[in-house]
């Protein structure tokens, strides 16, 4: 049996909290906000030690997903809207742990994927923790306020990416789990798009979250492009996609644009941007575990964190 309580719904050409939500949020003092859950109650009332968490930090968001050490089906979901004006980010996971049905169990694994800017992709024949630690730097600013951590991604010729998360989040997961595992959002999206053999020659992956996007550009088969972007509008979306497009040259004729996340098919702006690409799709997982009970949703809004399991 599953169990569900949700407060989102459709809103223009993207998906946006419901009139509800924002009345709520800006009337009570909640620093995170439980905007999806999806359970399987019987694996909810008998839990087992061999499930895997699996957390994804973004910029003004956190969601949750247990996969089943037995079923090994997604067994939960739950999505977080925190509060990014709140600096206080221990009392932010404080009151994500009061509303969760997930994050006060023991897991055999816990994996922490962190959706920060602060990343750099280097071959792996060029990368030391020094020269990583330079190449942020440089790209980024000196911080005392981070920890520098790396992924080596499954990709030939190897690359890694190196990035760091904010020593607040870093101490947050290691002290609430044993042996925490942490990487980066865009590490799981280039092993996902550079496994693919039956790619366009120019082939663009739109990634939308809640205010930020993430655009992944595979030019001939080689890595052009991983950037973070902000948006509030649809607008903004066309306008850093017409901005890509034009700056690497891309071939209307060869080109293909795969979307997932928080994308209306349909919308003004799908229409948009139609006249740009050869062709647009949609990434939609294959209906698993919680996500069956998801009907209300198109199954591409999911996928950027069903990947991350997967």
């Amino acid at each position: 049996m599953w169990r569900k309580a949700t407060i989102l719904q459709f809103y223009g050409g993207a998906f946006r909290p419901s009139a509800f939500f924002s009345i709520i949020a800006l009337q009570l003092p909640v620093m995170a906000l439980k905007n999806i859950g999806y359970y399987n109650e019987a694996a909810q009332a008998n839990p087992s030690d061999a499930d895997k968490l699996y957390l994804e930090i973004g910029r003004d968001e956190l969601a949750c997903l247990v996969k089943g050490g037995v079923s090994t089906e997604i067994e939960a979901f739950e999505l977080f809207r925190l509060q990014h004006t709140v600096s206080q980010w221990e009392d932010v996971f404080y009151e994500v742990k009061k509303e969760s049905h997930l994050l006060n169990r023991h897991y055999k694994e816990v994996h922490c994927y962190f959706r920060t800017e602060e990343s750099v992709i280097i071959p792996s024949g060029s990368y030391s923790i020094s020269a990583a630690e330079d190449y942020l730097n440089l790209l980024y600013g000196e911080s005392t306020r981070h920890d520098h951590k790396h992924d080596t991604l499954n990709t030939n010729p190897g690359m890694v990416n190196a990035y760091r998360i904010t020593k607040i989040w870093n101490d947050l997961m290691g002290s609430n789990f044993i042996l925490y595992k942490p990487h980066h959002t865009y590490s799981a999206l280039l092993n996902n798009i550079l496994a693919e053999k039956d790619q366009a020659d120019h082939f663009i992956k739109l990634q939308v979250y809640q205010s930020q996007l993430i655009i992944a550009v595979i030019k001939n088969r080689q890595l052009q492009l991983v950037q973070s972007y902000t948006h509030i509008a649809p607008e903004d979306i066309l306008y850093h996609l017409v901005h890509i497009s034009q700056t690497m040259e891309l071939d209307v004729a060869h080109s293909h644009l795969e979307i997932s996340g928080l994308f209306e098919p349909g919308s003004v702006l799908h229409q948009q941007l139609q006249p740009l690409f050869g062709l647009i799709s949609f990434d939609g997982i294959e209906p698993d575990g919680v996500f069956t009970s998801a009907g209300e949703f198109p199954l591409h809004y999911f996928t950027p964190y069903y990947k991350l399991v997967v």
